[in-house]
């Protein structure tokens, strides 16, 4: 997790977890509006900009006005109440206040007693669509022991929970009572591009609907927030309160859910990021009918492809995800697939990137047989999986993430990788890291059992010496290791010092 990263606040309380800087603040993200300012390039910009692409100089940015008048009935605030720990507190020996009012606080003789604390309070966002349910972040209403929807008409309705998927932070509750509130449509967020006009509409604060208004930052990010990371960045200002709020295009479809902001302290820099459409319709819908979300399931652990990883393997570019770990009766086990492998697409789909893989495979129905091309012993290989359902304890990928270690050199010294290895109980085991090495750059430390060397089993540290000398004088860049850490298999490729 990243400083500086906030991640579910809520206005008034902090219901998600913090990243650092990564705050689920709510985000309402927003476009820049400047009603009638014309703000015109340079002469030398514009004299630079192809013939092709005048039209799209900057200019008087669209009134929003009509459409915000339409939509925001559509949304609301969610004020959400939450039962508060109990406190236990150190009781006296031989309890003088036993029979009195106070005797709750402070327990029988000789025991600790409890301390009844206040409920909790906060507000979020959320916004209607079809049959009347509302949508909005599972960090809102999470743990919520009563709901109210607040219409920008004043009125106030009690609301109950249909359904949340934490895994991308999405709910949906419906008001006790009649609406006349008309749904708000999904549009097409696959299609928004880096510069796109956008708006946003929420309660910041709980200040009641706000309106706020820039463009697309960048697309397909990834805040290390979970597996399925997807988000629309924006550049709105994007406060506690705005979370679960719709994000909208220019035609008034709601392409996003407004959900994290990056800050440092915790207020709008700029930089907010919404759930995209194309991801949120469908876990929606599945909230709506189960009440739950059904994701497929593979059973494998993976890593990225970095650069010295393909080099080491001969792979054309860092692309794909490799294959850390395969669970024993999973459905890449029975399918074949092994430690080393790097699974290039699943299905019509490319894996570039490790997010690919785990959005492909998610939404993969249960009993669905899938084309896996992997790369293999130097070439390309088809296998067939069948897809299991995901349950909540199923293996989820292994990542290797971690931090070079220095230490006095001690064993068998890998000079070229700058760490040094010993025999230990039948295992390889990392003895020493040097620091500002290739290997702790790379994040491997002390006590990693090394494994493998370029596929091939590390026996003993003199085989895995051996092995890494070859690689070496194969002209190689890097070598690929198989480390195991706390139980956990992952590859790291090692570039050799110069």
């Amino acid at each position: 997790m990243n400083r500086g990263v906030v991640i579910g606040a809520v206005g008034g309380l902090v219901a998600g977890v913090s990243l650092g800087a990564l705050a689920l603040a709510s985000p309402s993200f927003a476009l820049f509006s400047h009603e009638g300012a014309s703000i015109a390039a340079p002469a030398a910009a514009q004299l630079a900009l192809p013939a092709m692409a005048q039209d799209a100089r900057w200019g008087s940015l669209p009134n929003l006005a009509d459409l915000v008048e339409a939509a925001t009935p559509s949304v609301v605030q969610i004020n959400v109440r939450q039962s508060a720990k109990v406190r236990t507190m150190a009781g006296p020996q031989g309890n003088p206040f036993e029979g009195t009012p106070f005797e709750r606080y402070f327990g029988a003789p000789g025991q600790g007693g409890q301390e009844e604390q206040p409920d909790q309070r906060g507000s979020g966002s959320g916004f209607f669509i079809e049959g009347g349910y509302i949508v909005t972040n599972n960090h809102v209403v999470e743990d919520a022991s009563k709901m109210t929807v607040v219409f920008t008409d004043g009125r106030e309705l009690p609301a109950t929970l249909v359904g949340t998927d934490p895994k991308t932070d999405l709910a949906v509750i419906k008001v006790d009572g009649s609406i006349k509130e008309r749904p708000l449509p999904w549009g097409d967020s696959a299609s928004a591009r880096p510069g796109d006009s956008v708006f946003a509409i929420g309660a910041p604060f709980g200040l009641g609907n706000t309106v706020t208004a820039g463009i697309v930052s960048a697309r397909g990010r990834d805040i290390r927030s979970g597996q399925y990371d997807d988000y629309i960045q924006v550049d709105a200002p994007i406060n506690p309160g705005n979370s679960g709020g719709p994000l909208f295009d220019r035609s008034g479809a709601v392409i996003g859910v407004n959900s994290a902001i990056y800050s440092p302290s915790g207020g709008n820099v700029g930089v907010g990021f919404s759930i995209p459409a194309a991801l949120a319709k469908g876990i929606v819908q599945q909230i709506i009918e189960h009440g739950s979300v059904q994701r497929g399931w593979l059973g494998v652990g993976i890593a990225p492809v970095t650069q010295e990883i393909a080099s080491s393997l001969k792979l054309s570019a860092a692309k794909g995800a490799m294959v850390s770990q395969v669970t024993e009766g999973s459905p890449a086990a029975m399918a074949g697939l092994r430690e080393g492998d790097v699974i290039l697409s699943f299905g019509d789909r490319a894996v570039d990137h490790i997010q690919d893989l785990t959005r492909a495979v998610a939404d993969t129905k249960a009993g669905t047989t899938r084309d896996v091309k992997i790369f293999r012993d130097g070439r390309q290989q088809t296998l067939k999986v069948n897809i299991a359902a995901l349950k909540d304890d199923a293996a989820q990928p292994v990542l290797a993430s971690a931090s070079g270690e220095g230490g006095k050199a001690s064993g068998l010294s890998l000079s070229s990788l700058g760490l040094s290895l010993t025999a230990t109980g039948g295992d390889v085991v990392v003895s020493s890291v040097k620091v500002n090495s290739p290997a702790a750059d790379a994040g491997i430390r002390v006590g990693d059992k090394l494994l493998k060397v370029n596929q091939a089993a590390a026996g003993t540290p003199e085989a895995a010496k051996k092995a890494v000398d070859e690689a070496k004088k194969q002209n190689g860049s890097a070598v690929l290791l198989q480390l195991e850490r706390g139980g956990s298999k992952y590859f790291v490729g090692v570039p050799f010092s110069e």
